[in-house]
Parts: C-alpha cells; structure tokens; sequence
C-alpha cells in the first residue's frame, strides 16, 4: 500500500531547466535571492498589470455581492449580531468555508496569469476561470492549512508562526503540480524549512514595499499589487521550476 503522506517521488517536467525541480525544492536545493526576484519582478510586472487588477476588482465584486446576499440570509433567519447560538455558530462556519471557496480558484487563477507571463507566454482574462474544476481540492488544502497554523498558534505561538510561513506556497503546489492537499502542504514546508529565515526576509520585504506603496493615497499599489504577485509565481519557480503552464 502507498504512503499518501509521504512527499511525492514521481519525476515530473518543469520548463526551469531541471527536470528534477520538484525534488530538489524539497530538498532545499535552490536560490532564493530576495533583491534579484524583485528586480525581475518589477521588470516583468508591464503587461500583467491589467489583469492582476482586473482580477482583484472582479473577486472584490463577486466577495461584495456574496456578502450582501449573506447579510439577506442572516437577517431573514434572525442570526444577528447580537445573536450568540449554536445555530449562528455553524452559520458562519459554513460561511467561512464557501467563502473560501469563492476566494481560492481567483487565487489560483491569478497565479497561474503571473506564471504564464515570467516564461513569455500570452495571457487572457480567461485564466483567471482555470482553477474552478481545483475547488475542492483547494478548499480541502485551505482547511488542512488553517487546521495546521491554529493548532501552530496554540502550541506557543511559534510554531504557528512557522508554519504560516512554512506553507506559503501549498495553493501553487496544488494548482501547478497537482499534488494532494497533505502532499503539497508536506512539500512546501519541507522546502521552505530549509530556507525558513530567508522566505521570512522576502514577506517582510514585501510588506514594506506594500506598505509604503500606500503611503501617497495608494496610489502606488496600482503597481506594486501586480508586482507582488509576478514576484510570488517568480519565488515559486525559483523553489520548485513550472511544470503546467
């Protein structure tokens, strides 16, 4: 009987010239230069801007009538806010899961823009709708994920904090590669263990940015938005290559 909870084995093809990238992310055999992943991805952010923010604006639009219909829903059963009961509970835990159902594929789909245009490839509105039939697999991997971190946090915060950083590139394991929920959280923690204090450098580097982006009426996340999320598919190619898209 296979191991579904071990790190998968099975060679797979990349276009980031290793054939073996898979592995040899888990295993830590990358480069992660944080001024170098921002630098191509400020260069590579032209021609993607359109629809990054395209893409943000839709699933804020989308989120925006999900919670309106929601509110609809709360007030005809009586789940107020000033409601506290087990009914209200389950209520805005089912909320929380279709929420996060509504979310994820848009998360897919705009990575999987980002990935197309760092290797050249053309880019259309259309693959923002790409990871739609991923939903289930994606919704199970966030559960898995938020499960894993709580418990993190519970456990002296720390080990919270280690695994939020830790699993960082889960969702583009399961939408690139196609592993299980457990086999992509496993394989982005094991990869990123290795190189733990430096992807942490690279959050903290681009919370900066964004921050100071905001600064003159955030104006300036017109361009760093894009950028973050070009830099986010070039961090993951340079961990694990591009094996779809």
């Amino acid at each position: 009987m296979g191991n579904n909870y071990s790190t998968p084995s099975a060679s797979l093809v990349n276009t980031a010239g290793n054939p073996d990238a898979l592995q040899a992310g888990i295993a830590g055999d990358y480069q992660l230069a944080i001024g170098d992943v921002i630098s191509e991805a400020w260069q590579k952010t032209k021609g993607i801007k359109r629809y990054v923010l395209g893409a943000g604006i839709l699933l804020y639009i989308v989120m925006f009538v999900f919670i309106m219909i929601l509110g609809v829903i709360m007030a005809l059963t009586g789940q107020t806010g000033e409601t506290i009961s087990a009914a209200s509970i389950v209520l805005q835990f089912v909320v929380q899961i279709a929420l996060m159902a509504v979310i994820l594929p848009f998360v897919g789909g705009i990575f999987i823009m980002c990935v197309k245009h760092i290797q050249g490839h053309e880019v259309s509105f259309g693959d923002l709708f790409s990871c739609l039939g991923k939903t289930g697999s994606l919704l199970i991997t966030a559960i898995l994920m938020n499960i894993m971190i709580f418990i993190g946090f519970m456990l002296f915060i720390i080990p919270g904090i280690y695994l939020s950083v830790a699993y960082i590139l889960t969702v583009p394991l399961v939408v690139d590669r196609g592993l299980s929920p457990w086999e992509a959280l496993e394989a982005s923690r094991k990869a990123i263990t290795k190189k733990w204090f430096t992807v942490f450098g690279f959050y903290l580097v681009l919370l900066v940015i964004m921050v100071v982006s905001m600064i003159p009426l955030g104006l300036g996340l017109i361009w760093t938005i894009p950028m973050m999320a070009v830099a986010f598919a070039i961090f993951y190619r340079q961990v694990f290559g591009i094996e779809s898209y």
